[in-house]
């Protein structure tokens, strides 16, 4: 489903690891076909309101651009899944944007390098 997917620092928190498997598919329905190209990793949040979870994504695109992205989903949120989804497409939007701003930093410096030859 993902490229990996990790679960980090659950010892003792088999009850909040288990909330944070269960937002697995709910993910994945965000992240829809870019699935196979993303990591994903789950911990506790503890700077966070107890029973957060942080999720951290990363993409990592062919052309050598990329990028790791996270955020906290909050006990509330994970009571229902459109909260949920909501959460986890936040972070993944967030890790898209960040994505689309490398690849225009590349673009216009490509472009520049072509204005400077062409003088």
């Amino acid at each position: 489903m993902f490229k990996q997917v990790e679960y980090v620092g659950f010892e003792g928190q088999p009850e909040l690891r288990a909330r944070a498997e269960t937002l697995a598919p709910v993910l994945a329905g965000e992240i829809h076909s870019w699935r196979d190209d993303v990591e994903v990793k789950w911990s506790p949040a503890p700077e966070q309101p107890r029973g957060s979870v942080k999720l951290t994504l990363s993409l990592s695109l062919p052309n050598g651009v990329s990028e790791t992205h996270s955020g906290t989903i909050a006990p509330a949120d994970l009571v229902n899944d459109s909260r949920s989804a909501s959460r986890c497409g936040r972070v993944w939007y967030d890790l898209l944007g960040s994505v689309v701003r490398q690849l225009d930093r590349r673009v216009e410096a490509s472009l520049l390098e072509l204005e400077t030859a062409e003088v």
